[in-house]
């Protein structure tokens, strides 16, 4: 079972952009987050570089297992692998 932590890094994922009461809210019908515990969990999150914040909202940094296998993105996917 993943930690307390990993859980709210989960649903960060889960809910891009979410701001902390959002987060807190989305913690209450989640039995792996407690609600009170977001905050700190969050600023632990944010000072490791796990998670980014912009104008109050939340994302989890790409890397490690929310990192994506393939990009689809025009300017940083397939068309590199024609060139090769």
């Amino acid at each position: 079972m993943p930690s307390e932590y990993e859980a709210l890094l989960d649903l960060i994922a889960a809910h891009p952009g979410a701001d902390r009461d959002e987060l807190r809210e989305l913690a209450g019908d989640d039995d792996r987050v407690d609600a009170d515990a977001v905050g700190d969990l969050l600023d632990d999150a944010l000072a490791r570089d796990d998670a980014l914040e912009a104008n109050g909202s939340h994302w989890v940094m790409r890397t490690g297992r929310f990192h994506p296998d393939e990009y689809d993105h025009p300017l940083t996917g397939e068309w590199r692998d024609d060139e090769l």
